[in-house]
């Protein structure tokens, strides 16, 4: 069974980046952020009014707490989010998507609305709950073997 999916996987992530590239909207943004970028928007976006930490982006995304400073750093300075401070202590600071980063999120949840419905298009509820089942469980298999990979080299 080895390879067994290979050709299916390259032109499906092909595909998708395809018509991910086809989006005029799309390809402005991503002119203007870059996909983790993007993804910090997204994912404070979809937190709505819990509060997001850096340690939540770092959590998430599975990158360094330097890496995740380093690049909220950055959205401050470009003015795409705020960090505000919480409580008592310093060091502990929400993330806030400032009007221009919600502009941002709103565009891109709207893209990749379509283009979701445009892959599962004429699949039953079932299946597409099927599918989200098979995808949870490729990325947790993925995230295990990341695990693994970072605890001898990362």
């Amino acid at each position: 069974m080895r390879g067994y999916f290979k050709d299916d996987i390259m032109v499906i992530f092909n595909l998708i980046g395809h018509r991910i590239n086809d989006s005029e909207k799309l390809r402005l943004i991503g002119e203007e952020l870059s996909h983790r970028k993007a993804a910090v928007i997204g994912i404070v976006d979809e937190f709505g009014d819990k509060p997001v930490y850096q340690k939540d982006i770092g959590r998430i995304l599975r990158i360094r707490r330097s890496t995740a400073t380093s690049m909220l750093q950055d959205m401050e300075k470009e003015g795409l989010i705020i960090r505000q401070t919480v409580g008592d202590d310093l060091r502990l600071k929400q993330i806030v998507l400032t009007e221009k980063a919600m502009d941002y999120a709103k565009i891109i949840k709207e893209e990749f609305r379509i283009i979701e419905n445009l892959i599962v298009k004429d699949f039953s509820e079932e299946e597409k709950a099927q599918l989200k089942s098979f995808f949870e469980r490729i990325k947790n298999n993925l995230i295990v073997d990341r695990r693994h990979k970072c605890s001898k080299n990362c």
